[in-house]
């Protein structure tokens, strides 16, 4: 089986490789810029094409992340036909895909997927018409509120609150209370996406729980909408034992304006936890400071893939000087999540730093991260 495997890969090797090597001689032979971007980005969709026929629906749910992530009307056709896929996630990141490219066709898939068969997918369809619906979506969304699943039902709720209908929030709050813990981690979810100041309070209440698991996503969902008034509880929640919480009220301290939790976030990053150690340098980046920039660099070397992963994709998102170089580290790790995080993040970064490292990931010798590196390539040359 992994002869036939490595066979089956040998033409795809033999034409990526090739086709660099035109590129490059037709670089050297001073072809026009224009042209060698066209040729590469025909080459990345052609990539994305493949990937969306592959057997394995991680490689199709790729090629529809990847997809969108371009930023690229051209890949609409292949973001609708992802969206009618056999596998529930790929259609999932199909859908959430074509927002970054079109809100008309986002709406319109959106309204298709609302009376898609699995929940999750529902749900997703159903929340993107409140972010992106005018008023005839509330006539769309409203049936759901009287769905069998709670998922859609909270989706829903939080939709209409959207759109500006406050009248049916007790659907969430009501979660909150009732239902087993997976029914109250999805009403807290719904009520940090609807992002507004009238919700925390709700929220705020809930970090005085001895559940661990619901102050922690209750400290996800306050996430951006934290105020000064949580600088306290955050704090202390900073000491728990529990490391999920330590590490998950650090990212919070980071969105607090201003030098509030400063010295704590610099203790942080000694703590025995490298997740720990991780989020309270993302914190201090965020807030302009250049203290613990090393736990980056010890981060994208660490023993546990996992961390080396998670350290890849935070620095997309980091304003750090320098981050190409920790990136380039982890394009070349062993590990395939690794080198996915690292070349998404790459895609992240932009500019002309991140191309020729997104162009060396379309010879990786595995499939998802040739899909990434192609989407992010297109995306990098709109």
């Amino acid at each position: 089986m992994k002869l036939r495997s490595f066979k089956n890969r040998v033409p795809v090797f033999l034409s990526i490789g090739i086709f660099l090597i035109c590129l490059a001689g037709s670089l050297q032979a001073k072809e026009k810029p224009q042209d060698a971007m066209d040729r590469i980005r025909s080459f990345s969709i052609i990539i994305l094409e493949k990937a969306l026929q592959n057997e394995n629906a991680f490689i199709r749910s790729a090629a529809a992340r990847a997809a969108g992530e371009s930023e690229n009307s051209a890949l609409i056709p292949l973001l609708k036909k992802a969206a009618r896929d056999s596998y529930h996630t790929t259609r999932l990141f199909a859908l959430q895909g074509m927002k970054n490219i079109s809100v008309d066709e986002a709406r319109s898939l959106a309204i298709h997927m609302s009376k898609d068969l699995n929940v999750w997918v529902r749900g997703a369809a159903i929340e993107m018409l409140g972010d992106l619906g005018d008023g005839a979506s509330g006539n769309i969304i409203r049936p759901h509120l009287e769905s069998p699943d709670r998922a859609v039902r909270y989706s829903a709720a939080g939709a209409l609150f959207k759109l500006g209908d406050r009248s049916e929030l007790k659907v969430l709050l009501g979660g909150l209370k009732g239902g087993n813990s997976t029914d109250r981690y999805q009403a807290i979810g719904y009520l940090g996406k609807i992002g507004m100041e009238e919700v925390v309070p709700y929220l705020k209440n809930l970090l005085e729980g001895d559940e661990d698991e619901i102050v922690f996503y209750t400290l996800k969902a306050i996430g951006k909408n934290a105020d000064i008034d949580l600088l306290p509880q955050l704090i202390q929640l900073t000491e728990h034992q529990n490391p999920s919480l330590r590490y998950q009220s650090a990212l919070v301290l980071g969105e607090l304006s201003g030098v509030s939790g400063l010295d704590t976030l610099r203790a942080l990053c000694k703590d025995k936890d490298a997740m720990v150690r991780l989020s309270a340098a993302v914190a201090l980046s965020k807030k302009g400071s250049d203290d613990c920039r090393e736990v980056f660099s010890d981060g994208i070397k660490d023993a546990d893939y996992g961390i080396r992963s998670t350290t890849a994709r935070v620095l997309g998102d980091l304003e750090l000087p320098g981050k190409e170089q920790l990136l380039a580290v982890a394009l070349a790790d062993e590990n395939i999540r690794v080198r996915t995080s690292a070349t998404r993040a790459v895609g992240m970064m932009g500019g002309a730093k991140a191309f020729p490292l997104l162009l060396s990931k379309l010879e990786d010798s595995q499939e998802v991260v040739r899909t990434y590196a192609a989407g992010n390539l297109i995306k990098l040359m709109k």
